[in-house]
């Protein structure tokens, strides 16, 4: 009874929202409020946008990109976007299953020899339950660690520990680890490397022209350069661009290209998944250590108020982003940032209330 009440309080608050896009005045108020949290904590570039009921109702960009200061920032301009890349993994490995050419339920090892006898599955690395822990950490892609090396280097921290398997039962821990695999097994059964298949697959039809993936001196790199406390990393900080990581943290995009691929999400549009499938990639599996934050297929998921949110922050060094999203209203908040101590949080906060 009350899974039903909520149903029909939530379809009440949503059929009574007004669908009209912000004013000038209210765009006018929060760009100042934009402006006073970007100025406060030294925020050299930042780039929101607002999505109302499947349409982009407000982009703002907010400062400089770094090496060109003449350059403001606007809803193009590049950001690394970080583990919101776990997204396009994930709705890359849906797009195998619907072609029969991959089961959650398979184990990798059906995949990648590297990891025999281990019982890791799909489903799993997914949702951050395989047991696979970041040990592993990138690497300047100059120095050319290929990806079976880094499979390799995985396999390696594997216990080693006989378990019975009828009892262990994994647990959540975050892992960019368990991504960087699923891109792996993308790139094998596909037969096309990782981020081919992405932009193939995903960027293009989304029309995300000006999103990539950066290696070595190839492909696309952010224009917003890191920072920490308002001053620009020295290159042996800066988090490097390792092609290994690239499912995990490597998509460069703005907060207009990404507008465009999650409109698409949100309206579970049959260009990228069938509706059958976006929808179980919302369905909670594995309760995080955030509370009552659950962990869907890529998605971490949970109900507020009656209302179903979707979301996925991003965080590297000198880099903080955010893509929150109610997928019953085809709404949503982008907030990408050049700075590792943005409080993304109290600016989704803040555009929340401006949001319908």
């Amino acid at each position: 009874m009350r899974s039903l009440y909520q149903l029909i309080l939530s379809a009440i608050l949503l059929f009574s929202i007004d669908v009209k896009a912000l004013d000038n005045e209210q765009k006018n108020k929060l760009s100042t409020s934009l402006k006073e949290i970007k100025l406060r904590y030294k925020i050299p570039a930042m780039a929101v946008a607002i999505i109302e009921h499947g349409d982009i109702s407000y982009t703002k960009g907010f400062g400089y990109v770094e090496h060109q200061k003449n350059a403001l920032v606007n809803e193009h301009t590049l950001f690394r976007v970080a583990s919101i890349s776990k997204l396009f993994t994930a709705q890359a490995v849906m797009q195998l299953v619907e072609k029969n050419k991959i089961s959650l339920e398979d184990k990798i090892e059906k995949y990648l020899s590297i990891f025999a006898n281990s019982d890791i599955t799909i489903r799993q690395l997914l949702t951050h339950s395989s047991g696979l822990k970041d040990e592993i950490k990138p690497i300047p892609s100059e120095k050319t660690r290929t990806i079976n090396d880094y499979l390799l280097a995985i396999s390696g921290t594997l216990s080693t520990e006989v378990e019975d398997a009828s009892t262990r039962a994994y647990q959540f821990e975050y892992s960019d680890t368990g991504f960087n695999v699923l891109g792996a097994i993308i790139s094998l059964i596909s037969g096309i490397e990782y981020q081919e298949y992405i932009n193939k697959h995903i960027l293009q039809p989304s029309k995300m022209l000006r999103s990539g993936f950066f290696t070595h001196e190839k492909g696309v790199k952010s224009e917003a350069e890191p920072t920490y406390h308002g001053s620009i990393l020295k290159v042996v900080d800066q988090r490097p661009y390792d092609h290994s990581f690239q499912p995990s943290e490597g998509l460069v995009s703005s907060v207009y290209d990404l507008s465009q691929w999650l409109i698409l999400t949100m309206n579970n549009d049959p260009l990228l998944l069938n509706t059958k499938s976006y929808q179980q990639m919302l369905i909670p599996e594995i309760r995080t250590s955030w509370g009552e934050i659950y962990m869907g297929l890529g998605w971490q998921v949970y109900q507020k108020e009656g209302i179903q949110v979707a979301r996925h922050p991003g965080s590297i060094r000198g880099y903080k982003s955010l893509l929150l999203s109610y997928p019953t209203s085809n709404s949503a908040i982008i907030i990408l940032t050049n700075a590792s101590d943005a409080p993304r949080w109290e600016i989704a906060k803040l555009l929340n209330k401006y949001l319908n």
